[in-house]
This record gives structure tokens, sequence and C-alpha cells, in this order.
């Protein structure tokens, strides 16, 4: 279940310029490699949460297409935020 703080967190503006970076540095999804263009839903997700709110934007995001965050999360069993 996720935290208030977390929720918070996810509606900053210091997590969408974050964001914003990753998508900006990686072009597209770094799994399948589609470019941002053909991407319906861009979203950036958390290699780990160890940072949470801290995260270090070349080691602990990466840019992923809808379809790839499920599969990614799935893989690992996580609960996708």
């Amino acid at each position: 279940m996720q935290t208030q703080q977390y929720q918070d967190y996810m509606r900053s503006d210091e997590w969408e310029d974050k964001k914003q970076e990753r998508i900006a540095i990686d072009g597209g999804c770094v799994m399948c490699g589609r470019p941002i263009s053909r991407i319906r839903s861009v979203q950036v997700h958390h290699i780990t949460y160890a940072r949470l709110g801290n995260e270090n934007v070349l080691t602990d995001l990466c840019t992923l297409c809808g379809s790839c965050h499920k599969k990614i999360h799935a893989y690992y069993n996580r609960r996708r935020a």
C-alpha cells in the first residue's frame, strides 16, 4: 500500500523535474526501444525505491512505455506505483 508521503512526492514539482530529465536522457523506452514520439503513456520507472525523494536520475530511474512498465513489475512481482 502506498503511503501519503509517496503519493505527495509523486505529484510534486521535484518529481516532475526528475521525470522530465530522465525522459530527455533516454529519448524513449529503454526496454523495447520505442521512441518517445510513438509512446502513448511515457512512464519513468524507479529501479530502486531506496533513495525515494533523493533519486539519482542517472542510476535510479529509467524511461519505459506503459506496456514495458507492466512487464517489468510483473517480472519482479512489484506493485506499480
